[in-house]
């Protein structure tokens, strides 16, 4: 349900230490989500984003570091300080993890160094210099077998070794000038013994910063407090800046409240003299209102999935939710549609919540009622892990039912099956458009397209299966286009929205006809499920096991294969589940998903 909002103009006196006192209260109040009449930029807005910003980093810093054993270091008087500044203490961090990063780049390039002596030897680089000033110069290089073969003849060429595929190459130049048309290796910037030395004092003082910022960790909770204190007064600032000044007294802001809390709201207005206006907005600011649903419990576990998908209906729109859950999760059971797979899907998520310590988290009852619904349609058409011989088991086989069997069973049925869903699904959608307009004729029109929509069912039958189309097809039809030609415009002219009626329906029957028959990607796409799950088991095991070789790669391949399988299996949960609630369902529904999410100003007490 999609809950009734009230617009609100709040005026409030016009100086800063009135707007953010009584903007504290209202952000308290945590009810009113705000419309702004401008876009909050400005300097000092800016600004406190800005450090917003830095405090986020040096926490995230600093907790990649509290679960390390802290070790004493030097200068205790300086950390005891920097935990009674907040700002001292926050530019340590953030310069103390800037000299790590630099740190670790140069070690890097150090190890790179070091790793030239481990391929070309201990090479003294003074002796190069000494040659050099002797006119004697020494150059390195990499080459592929191609290019050894044409210059392995000339005298100034030894091949000292061998990287890889690549063979190393001494070239003693005549003159500096003189080169070979090859990969040139330069010399590092600094000898073996150099090196080592350096990367040793690198890895004393990498040590130093991490027992510092171990030791930091322990004031975490001043850059916690601080940040909660920036990210209030971050939030305030944004929203006194988006109200308009009404004159150099009063200032007022646009927003829009739950019409169950505006007695409380009336309330605070009145104890503060806050001057108000509260009124329903008129059709005009329909797409400025948001959405603020309510539904029930068990429907609430789609939201990670809209929210994902950023689906929010307009607030002139009707509550999906429900209809969207229950589709969905049997629309997974079919596109998944084994067992197996299933159960696999239910270990992982049960691991997983154990490991977060079972917290209730909305995601995860999303995943058990998915993997439930997984296992329940694989048990009905006898699928696990691809395998006929499985679901010959007694038990099993008498848990299957034997017309939609993945193993044996009637496609023609099924496929009608998946029709019948899909028409079921776009007749809900008509049904509760039609009791969205209950007090309206337009009613009418929306029940004759439920008898269109059947009519369609009856034409998919008959040109995609071949099957005998029914005798009570044609009068579907006939009733269907009588109600949408007569019912389905409202206004002072009704023979003008009879005409736009008939005029917009051939095309609407026929994008009608093409949504039905998108139902059966719920067929195409479960048996490519089951066909590659069986594939994959007569790729390891198809000529049987016969040695501890062969035993290891039919295991391998049945891991990868499976669990590829689950992979491509989840893709077209979130492809065609989705899109067939999101546009071929919503369509029907007239649902644009194009409303904006209610987000009240609140602020922590």
């Amino acid at each position: 349900m999609i809950i009734k909002m009230k617009k609100l103009l709040l005026f409030l006196p016009n100086s800063e230490r009135d707007i953010n006192t009584n903007l504290t209260i209202l952000g308290e109040l945590g009810m009113v989500h705000i419309a702004p009449f401008q876009l909050p930029k400005d300097g000092s807005i800016d600004k406190v984003g800005y450090r917003v910003k830095q405090l986020k980093k040096a926490i995230n810093i600093l907790n990649q570091y509290k679960s390390r054993e802290n070790h004493p270091i030097a200068n205790t008087n300086r950390i005891d300080k920097l935990a009674k500044d907040e700002n001292a203490l926050l530019e340590k961090v953030l310069n103390t993890e800037k000299e790590y990063q630099n740190l670790l780049r140069e070690k890097e390039q150090l190890n790179e160094n070091l790793n030239w002596f481990k391929d070309w030897g201990n090479i003294a680089l003074d002796d190069f210099k000494l040659l050099q000033q002797k006119e004697v110069f020494v150059r390195l290089y990499l080459a592929k077998d191609k290019d050894v073969r044409v210059i392995s003849e000339q005298e100034q060429i030894s091949i000292v070794g061998k990287l890889n595929d690549l063979h190393q190459i001494v070239f003693v130049a005549e003159n500096e000038d003189q080169k070979l048309n090859l990969t040139e290796v330069k010399l590092p910037e600094y000898g073996i013994n150099e090196v080592v030395d350096l990367i040793n004092q690198n890895d004393a003082i990498i040590k130093q910063c991490e027992d510092l910022l171990t030791t930091l960790s322990q004031h975490q909770a001043i850059l916690v407090k601080a940040l909660a204190d920036e990210s209030k007064c971050l939030d305030l600032k944004k929203v006194a800046f988006s109200g308009h000044k009404l004159d150099d007294q009063i200032v007022y802001w646009k927003g829009f409240i739950p019409e169950e809390s505006v007695e409380n709201l009336i309330r605070v207005a009145e104890e503060y003299s806050w001057g108000y206006v509260i009124q329903d907005p008129n059709d005009e600011e329909a797409d400025e209102v948001p959405t603020l649903f309510k539904t029930a419990k068990w429907a609430e576990k789609i939201k990670p999935v809209m929210n994902f998908m950023g689906l929010v209906p307009g607030y002139k729109e009707l509550d999906v939710s429900k209809i969207f859950m229950i589709f969905f999760t049997f629309f997974t059971g079919i596109l998944v549609g084994d067992a197996g797979y299933g159960l696999v899907f239910l270990l992982i998520t049960f691991l997983v919540h154990r490991k977060k310590k079972f917290a209730s988290i909305i995601e995860f009852q999303l995943m058990y009622t998915l993997s439930a619904s997984i296992m329940i349609w694989g048990i009905l058409t006898g699928t696990y892990f691809g395998s006929a011989a499985i679901a010959e088991i007694s038990i099993l086989n008498q848990l299957r039912i034997e017309k939609i069997a993945s193993f044996g069973g009637d496609s023609i049925f099924i496929q009608k099956l998946m029709f019948v869903i899909g028409a079921i699904h776009l007749s809900i959608g008509h049904l509760q458009t039609a009791w969205k307009y209950n007090n309206s004729i337009r009613a009418i029109g929306q029940l004759g397209w439920v008898a269109i929509i059947w009519g369609l069912f009856g034409v998919v039958n008959n040109l995609v299966l071949g099957l005998e189309a029914q005798p009570i097809t044609p009068y579907l039809f006939a009733i269907g286009i009588s109600m949408v030609a007569l019912f389905s415009h409202t206004g002072s002219n009704f023979f003008k929205g009879m005409l736009s009626s008939i005029g917009n329906l051939p095309l609407s029957i026929i994008n009608g006809f093409s949504d039905i028959i998108s139902y059966i990607r719920l067929y195409a796409v479960g048996l490519s499920t089951v066909l590659m799950a069986t594939s994959f088991n007569n790729m390891a095991i198809g000529d049987g096991v016969t040695t501890i070789a062969s035993g290891i790669s039919a295991i391998m391949v049945l891991i990868l294969g499976h669990g590829l399988n689950m992979v491509l299996a989840g893709m077209a949960v979130l492809v065609h589940g989705v899109r067939l609630n999101m546009l071929e369902y919503a369509g029907h529904a007239n649902v644009e998903f194009s409303g904006r999410e209610f987000k009240p100003f609140k602020l922590k007490k």
